[in-house]
């Protein structure tokens, strides 16, 4: 059974949605599930003003862009970057076996949204 943390995430969604003109999309697609995640930023003085994400797949895909995004929501891109894949997966809690494919797309969509930064010079 989902922990406490993922069933909340799933059931109660905070950032879901799109955003209007997105500054950044990040798209991560699960090579073991095939789980589709595409977040959306928009930033200002190298801060995460707003996000939003989508997600074509599991309820723990879902729990997990929400966790994601509400870790980077408010916070400056140096900040975010200095996060190890460690700080990632311990964001998710204990997970099911059947739920660790998330960890592998949070340390992707973390590492694509850091590289989109520097890319965009907002860090």
């Amino acid at each position: 059974m989902s922990s406490d943390l993922i069933i909340k995430h799933f059931t109660n969604p905070r950032f879901v949605g799109r955003l209007e003109n997105p500054e950044m999309e990040i798209e991560v697609i699960g090579q073991a599930c095939g789980d589709r995640l595409l977040v959306q930023v928009q930033s200002n003085d190298g801060m995460v003003s707003d996000v939003a994400f989508q997600v074509w797949g599991t309820a723990a895909s879902m729990a997990a862009a929400d966790i994601f995004c509400e870790s980077i929501k408010g916070k400056v891109f140096s900040e975010i970057s200095d996060r190890d894949d460690g700080e990632i997966e311990a964001m998710l809690g204990e997970l099911e076996p059947s739920e660790h494919h998330c960890i592998d797309k949070l340390i992707e969509l973390h590492r694509f949204l850091i590289a989109e930064a520097e890319r965009q010079g907002v860090m």
